[in-house]
Order: C-alpha cells, then sequence, then structure tokens
C-alpha cells in the first residue's frame, strides 16, 4: 500500500504450478493484530476495508470487510451489535482470528454492494465494481539462465492499473514479485537475477491485476479504501 489513500482493487487472482530450470536448451513453460469492540471507539474515527477476491483455483469468491480505529494501520475492530455489514444484502461474519468480516460463495460473482451501519445508525454504501479477468497463457516450465517474458490471457493494463506476477520457489523458500502499470502493457519481464534468487524446482505462481484507487464511495472522515 502507498500512504493513507492508496486503494488497491484485485481484480483477478490465478495460481499455477511452474518448473524452474537451470539448464540450456530445452525451454520448459511453468509457471497478530491488536483488536477491539467498535462500541469503544468513536464511529466517526472507523476506516473501512471492502474486498472481493476471485480465485481461479478454488472456483470460489471472498467477500469481505475490515473496519480499523482511526485509520487504514489503525487497531482491528470488531463490530457490536446493532452495528454490522452486509455484501448483496448478506451478513459478513467476524472471523476473530483474521479480524475480518466476510463470507465466501462458491463461484465467480464479479461484482457487489456493501452496506455498513455503525452504531449511530449511520448507513454507508459501497459498491465494488467489475472484475476485469486475466489468465496464465499455456506455460509449464521456464530456464533461469536469462529473464522470462509473461504475455497474459486477458486485456492490457489499463488506467490506474498493475498487473504483477508472483513466483514463491518450494525448494529455496524465497518468493520474488514483477509488476508492470504501463496502460496498455500486454506483458511483463520477470528478471533473471529475481528468477535466480527463487532458485530451480516446482514453483508456485499467482498472477493479479489490481487497480488504484484513492476513495470510497460513502464513508467516515477517516474514508477508506476496496480491493477488486
Amino acid at each position: 500500500m502507498i500512504g493513507t489513500d492508496f486503494e488497491k482493487k484485485i481484480k483477478d487472482i490465478m495460481n499455477k504450478n511452474i518448473l524452474l530450470i537451470a539448464a540450456s536448451g530445452l525451454i520448459l513453460l511453468f509457471g497478530a493484530c491488536a483488536k477491539e469492540d467498535s462500541k469503544n471507539v468513536n464511529q466517526d474515527s472507523i476506516y473501512s476495508i471492502y474486498e472481493l477476491f476471485y480465485n481461479k483455483n478454488t472456483d470460489k469468491t471472498t467477500a469481505q470487510a475490515t473496519f480499523r480505529f482511526g485509520g487504514p494501520t489503525g487497531t482491528l475492530l470488531e463490530l457490536n451489535s446493532p452495528a454490522g455489514v452486509t455484501f448483496n444484502g448478506d451478513k459478513l461474519s467476524y472471523n476473530g482470528i483474521t479480524g475480518v468480516h466476510k463470507k465466501e460463495y462458491s463461484g465467480s460473482t464479479t461484482s457487489g454492494n456493501y452496506v455498513y451501519t455503525d452504531l449511530d445508525a449511520k448507513v454507508f454504501k459501497n459498491t465494488i465494481g467489475t472484475m476485469d479477468p486475466l489468465d496464465f497463457p499455456v506455460v509449464d516450465t521456464i530456464k533461469t539462465t536469462g529473464s522470462y517474458t509473461l504475455t497474459w490471457t486477458g486485456n492490457p493494463v489499463g488506467d490506474n492499473e498493475t498487473i504483477s506476477l508472483t513466483i514463491n520457489g518450494t525448494q529455496q523458500a524465497n518468493f520474488e514479485i514483477a509488476s508492470v502499470s504501463s496502460k496498455g502493457a500486454t506483458e511483463l519481464i520477470f528478471p533473471m537475477n529475481k528468477l535466480q534468487k527463487v532458485g530451480i524446482g516446482t514453483a508456485n505462481c499467482i498472477l493479479q491485476r489490481t487497480f488504484a484507487k484513492s476513495t470510497i464511495d460513502e464513508g467516515t472522515s477517516k474514508g477508506g479504501r476496496q480491493a477488486i
């Protein structure tokens, strides 16, 4: 996150196992926080975070809302009745381990509406925009003796968007990230030095599109952010 006003919309996430090899020749393509009750804080000092994630591997969508006291890095809050938050009319349940309110859906839910009601009976409505999907090309192996260019399947980078590829090596337990934010871009380059830090062997890869936004539709004086 960049500053207090940076808003990240994760529009789509795709995981893929990819084999990294060092040999030249054949190119095998691969690819504890403090928590508090909301009743104990000033309701106008609550910062809201609304997120919608779809994972193609699991074919599952997760809608979640996080509330923090005072700003984006403040204490996590559990909403106390009659306060609450819904997504498309469904109540989001609080998870005491992660400190978020969430609900999971089977399949892809590409957009929706969050409604948050605080203890002062004020209602805040926020709409999550439509996901713009992307996918890996047909790949399963890449050499680590040079940089790797990934041309994804899906629309180019749009306004205020970033597409990133994370490679997490299973043998070296190290991950590296490469990204591109240039509007109209259709590929990203993963540098050789980063691939070599990941090491050879099977790796888990995550491809995602993000959209940066500085405001939410409705919120307290502390504002909030969204993520799709």
